[in-house]
């Protein structure tokens, strides 16, 4: 009986010193409520809610060694105590004491022998002190310990804390994460941090990497933080070409879009920009319909512009027309100045890219206008349907079908009456497209229909590139000297000097 109520007495004590500690740590006496804490342990050395405390209390301080010896007596008490082995590596990493954590992971593992939590503790709190490679050799004895699937998540987490993965091959990256990752809880911060480095790579692997990892990371989320990571991954499809998964991307967002809320206009406007660039131009145009007067009203031109561009990177030139209505900005006066270029009538499209001025719009935008205004106005025919027709090739993506249909448009004009400067066009696309042969014929063309006129040093030049693309690299500095000598007063000669440097090894490759 005696010895109950003892216990009942030290079990009250112990409360109240923890109760004490609690206030004192809410009213800022740190000092005084790390000896509150110190005195529940008097009793029982295991009470986790005073060792918590005293690393409360003892952090802001400096004082947090003084906790050490305290957790060395809880785990002379009970040696296999996970959450007090786990607080003695959080305190060691703290103090960036990497002995002492070796010290006690290796204690932790002689009691816990087929326990994978030492590892991935020990490997986790590397990582905080920075030290990767040692991080990797811990996980790899873990491993060749426990087993890996005890491990993976670990491993997974390291090589996305790190980047190392093979990242010459993305999917191949992206496969390895994903099968690694087994903790949704856990996940989400290496799943982003994965789709940040996948967003450094170049190409389409790399866009589709970044997609897939951002669709999990949306599955993981909910409400508007799951919405825009969508909208995310429906980017990163569409740069990559994966029609197919940016519509799935956009159905789930259209899905769940309420038109009542009242923060749907922002993602909406978004919704329908990504349609419009990912091909489903038709229900980009129905929801613009829809939202027109509840969108933001700095995106309307925008979103307009987009479908506009849309609908002709589809052919759909008429459609593309009736989107612009009646509106007359600067930047409407650009894209029906690209409508009416792309119908082969040269002398309107001019008409309206002068109105429109050379503000219309981006930079990227106003720069490609001046170098079509400075084609078309070599050409003294006011219709030319097949240099429009290849001109909208070339905005669609399908360079082969441009090249013909510019090639048809040279050789139905003379030379003095642009033809030289359209073989010239076309053959320049052809050297952008690897194909070197037919690039050849094209700028011996260009060449020879005006060899005393401004296509023929750029035609030279191009040409020099096709032989380099056939490794002819004799004839290809060849034409470089042609063009270096013969004509003087070129813009193009600085690029073509440092292109003769280049081959003849005076300069590095760029």
């Amino acid at each position: 009986m005696l010895v109950t109520l003892t216990g009942a007495a030290h079990a009250q004590r112990r409360q109240a010193d923890l109760a004490r500690g609690f206030e004192m740590e809410r009213a800022g006496r740190l000092d005084e409520a790390a000896g509150e804490y110190v005195r529940a342990l008097e009793t029982n050395p295991t009470n986790l809610s005073a060792l918590l405390g005293l690393e409360r209390v003892l952090t802001p301080s400096d004082k947090l060694d003084s906790l050490l010896p305290k957790l060395d007596s809880a785990l002379v008490v009970q040696p296999d105590n996970r959450s007090v082995r786990s607080l003695q590596i959080r305190v060691l990493t703290a103090l960036a004491d990497a002995s002492g954590l070796e010290t006690a992971a290796r204690a932790w593992m002689a009691v816990s022998p087929g326990s994978a939590e030492p590892y991935a503790e020990w490997a986790r709190a590397m990582v905080k002190l920075g030290d990767t490679q040692v991080a990797t050799d811990i996980l790899g004895e873990g491993v060749a310990t426990v087993g890996d699937a005890a491990l993976a998540q670990d491993m997974a987490e390291l090589s996305a804390e790190i980047g190392d993965w093979v990242w010459g091959k993305p999917i191949e990256a992206w496969r390895l994460l994903d099968g690694a990752l087994t903790d949704e809880a856990r996940s989400v911060p290496y799943l982003r941090r994965f789709a940040d480095r996948a967003r450094l790579q170049r190409g389409t692997d790399a866009a589709r990497a970044r997609g897939l990892a951002l669709e999990r990371i949306a599955s993981l989320s909910t409400g508007a933080a799951a919405e825009r990571t969508r909208l995310d991954a429906a980017r990163a499809f569409v740069e990559a070409g994966d029609r197919g998964s940016a519509e799935r991307m956009l159905a789930r967002i259209a899905e769940e879009t309420d038109p009542d809320q009242q923060d749907a206009a922002g993602p909406v406007a978004t919704l329908i920009r990504v349609m419009a660039e990912s091909g489903r131009v038709d229900e980009a145009e129905e929801r613009f319909n829809e939202w027109v007067d509840r969108l933001p009203r700095e995106d309307v031109p925008d979103l307009r512009n987009r479908i506009v561009w849309g609908w002709i990177s589809d052919g759909k030139l008429d459609r593309a027309e009736r989107m612009l209505a009646d509106d007359s900005t600067v930047q409407t006066l650009a894209l029906r100045g690209w409508l009416t270029l792309y119908r082969g009538d040269l002398r309107g499209a001019t008409d309206y890219f002068r109105l429109s001025g050379p503000r219309a719009g981006s930079r990227e935008e106003a720069t490609e206008r001046t170098t079509v205004l400075a084609l078309i106005q070599q050409i003294e025919t006011d219709t030319v349907p097949d240099l429009g027709a290849g001109l909208l090739y070339l905005r669609r993506g399908d360079s082969a079908r441009a090249v013909d249909k510019l090639k048809d448009a040279a050789e139905g004009l003379l030379p003095e009456e642009g033809g030289a400067d359209l073989f010239g066009f076309a053959g320049m696309i052809a050297v952008e497209r690897n194909d070197s042969q037919k690039a050849e014929s094209l700028l011996r063309a260009a060449f020879e229909a005006d060899s005393a006129g401004v296509a023929a040093p750029p035609a030279l030049f191009y040409l020099a590139k096709a032989y380099e693309q056939m490794g002819q690299a004799d004839r290809a500095q060849l034409h470089l000297e042609q063009l270096i000598l013969g004509y003087p007063d070129s813009a193009i000669l600085p690029i073509a000097r440092r292109a003769l440097d280049r081959l003849r090894g005076a300069v590095p490759n760029d």
